[in-house]
Order: structure tokens, then sequence, then C-alpha cells
């Protein structure tokens, strides 16, 4: 089995956390933030403009609704975020078979 790319090593990261929030946002029924992820994951690809719109997603929900985490979500959010920001400031280049 090959190992996976540093690409798809941050977009698992990603999803893991992406997974955590969900599961934490439903278990604590907060609806606020839970619409905020599911306008934008899962994701349908990992493409730049994708990654892009989580980011954006999950900033504005970190801007707006700060109010609605308690720290360990406001990390996983930030942490996600520098993430996104590697992904989308060096994208993966599609190479054709």
């Amino acid at each position: 089995m090959a190992y996976l790319s540093e690409w798809e090593n941050a977009v698992e990261q990603i999803n893991a956390i992406c997974m955590r929030l969900f599961d934490k946002w439903c278990e604590t029924r907060s609806v606020t933030p839970l619409v905020y992820l599911m306008h934008c994951w899962p994701m349908i690809d990992s493409t730049p403009n994708a990654l892009r719109r989580l980011g954006e997603t999950m900033r504005d929900l970190r801007r707006y609704h700060v109010d609605q985490f308690d720290e360990d979500g406001f990390r996983a959010l930030c942490e996600m975020d520098d993430l996104l920001d590697e992904l989308t400031e060096r994208p993966a280049h599609i190479v054709g078979r």
C-alpha cells in the first residue's frame, strides 16, 4: 500500500476534525455550528475550491458565533484553519494519466 501524499494526509486530518466537531455539535444540539458545517461538509471532493469554501464558512462561523463553542471546539477550528491555509496556498498538482 502506498503512503498518502502530504495533501491527502492534510485532507484526512481536516475530515477527522470535521467529524469530531459534527459528533460533538450533534451531541450538544448546537444547531448554528451544525448548519455552518453541513453547508460545506462532507466535501464531495478535495479540490482547492472545496477546501477554500470550507475554510471561509468555518471562519465565518468562528467570527460571528464565537460564543457557540468551548475551548476545545475553538482550538479544533483554529487547527482546521491552519491546515486549510496550507492547502489553499499550495494547491496540489494534478497529474493526468
